[in-house]
């Protein structure tokens, strides 16, 4: 079963605490095929400081140095006037570099902390490093701003994967106590583009991935919870345990919350159980291998199941004497009618024709009524009333009569087979003859 796609719609919300950044939009949106990638740039070669010198002399020192003791917006303009003006400056990427994180710490100016940082990424200068640092603003700053329906959301997305994807790789190399933090907030891009893009089952894995080295980490809990319900067959059980995860992890954003709740009772059909979901989600990090929820579709089906069972025992009891064998068990089995049936027929004495399914010298176990001994099966065990003269086959037809003494299982249970008990038992031509005045 596949939920309408407005669901999908219903996660573009303002969900705060992504890379501990500012509010943002959350929505797979459609826009594209998946990206297929693009060459990542070569970086250029570490210039030692001490190599570092000023082209164009004096004025381009007075410059950089009033850069650098500038603040707030003044800082940027003064970064992004250098880089232009002095376009082959030995300091122009560290200009750039100013400017960028400036715009990305200043509400109102992330979208040009992202074209400063592709425009770092063009410069054939820039050293791995510098092109880190590039990528990983961007990887910072789009997910944060990216609004629905945006006309521009295919390009943005693949440019967004290429950093994502460039700076994995950049980071592999960089030193150890950035790479925990950078590839996080890479890893997340790489997965927010991916799920943007419709490529659900990548954003599955990386997102999956990042939930194995942090499971602290809400966002990409919800962002795959968004890929497993949305994508082409969705996983409601995975998806929602993720969404469930979100939320337990995040419970200040009720955004995460809502959309949990809106895909939970749209699929089962309530919010019935969904307080068990998010505590399973608390105690796991990943669903445990049982883990299920019933569709509203699975509920409905074992309701009319049920019912069509109750209704069909009933009228088999109904159509069925209760001195047939047939109407004893139909009544034994069910729940309503079992005890006082039994008050009726125990210890009575009945004779009925069947198929041996198993003999000993002492028993027999007959499927009564049954025609086809290759599918027969027992539902009748009589004890005998002396050893037999002549021992019966199994898949034989029998006459046999006893005295009721017991039934199972008792209270009735749909999950396990009927059998009923007899002792005193006899089985025309296999048993001694009865003696003169009825005894044996």
């Amino acid at each position: 079963m596949k939920l309408s796609t407005t669901l999908a719609t219903l996660a573009t919300l303002a969900v705060a605490g992504w890379a501990s950044g500012p509010s943002h939009p959350l929505m797979p949106i459609v826009v594209s095929p998946a990206f297929q990638g693009a060459s990542c740039p070569t970086p250029a070669a570490t210039v030692p400081a001490d190599k570092k010198g000023w082209k164009h002399g004096a004025e381009e020192y007075a410059d950089f140095t009033a850069l650098t003791k500038a603040t707030g917006a003044q800082k940027t303009q003064l970064a992004l006037a250098f880089a232009q003006k002095y376009p082959d400056s030995d300091y122009r990427i560290t200009a750039l570099q100013m400017a960028m994180s400036a715009q990305a710490a200043t509400p109102g100016q992330q979208a040009d902390a992202v074209k400063t940082a592709q425009e770092l990424a063009k410069s054939p200068a820039a050293d791995a490093s510098e092109l880190l640092s590039a990528d990983v603003i961007e990887a910072y700053v789009v997910p944060t701003i990216t609004q629905p329906n945006d006309p521009e959301m295919q390009a943005k997305m693949n440019s967004l994967l290429q950093a994502a994807t460039c700076g994995e790789q950049l980071a592999a190399s960089a030193p150890a106590a950035q790479q925990a933090r950078f590839t996080a907030i890479l890893g997340k891009a790489k997965g927010y583009a991916q799920l943007n893009l419709k490529d659900y089952d990548g954003a599955i894995a990386t997102f999956t991935q990042l939930t194995q080295t942090d499971s602290k980490d809400a966002m990409p809990y919800y962002w795959m919870g968004i890929a497993q319900v949305t994508k082409a067959t969705p996983n409601y059980d995975a998806g929602i345990f993720d969404l469930a995860k979100a939320s337990v992890l995040a419970p200040q954003t009720p955004a995460i919350s809502t959309y949990l709740n809106t895909v939970y009772t749209s699929y089962h059909g309530s919010a019935e159980g969904l307080e068990n979901v998010l505590n399973v989600a608390r105690s796991n990090s990943a669903p445990p291998a049982d883990f299920k929820i019933a569709s509203k579709v699975d509920l409905e089906n074992a309701a009319a199941l049920a019912n069509y069972q109750k209704a069909l025992a009933a009228q088999q009891a109904a159509l069925l004497a209760s001195p047939s064998f047939a109407g004893i068990e139909a009544r034994l089995k069910n729940a309503d009618m079992s005890a006082g049936e039994w008050k009726k027929v125990k210890g009575v004495t009945y004779e009925v024709t069947g198929i041996v399914t198993a003999v000993t010298s002492k028993s027999v176990d007959v499927a009564v009524g049954a025609k086809d001994a290759a599918t027969a099966k027992a539902d009748l065990h009589v004890i005998m009333a002396a050893p037999f003269v002549k021992t019966p086959k199994v898949g034989q037809t029998v006459d046999v009569s006893g005295k009721t003494e017991s039934f199972q299982p008792n209270p009735p249970d749909p999950n396990t087979p009927f059998l009923l008990t007899m002792v005193d038992g006899n089985i025309a031509g296999y048993s001694p003859a009865p003696k003169a005045g009825g005894g044996q």
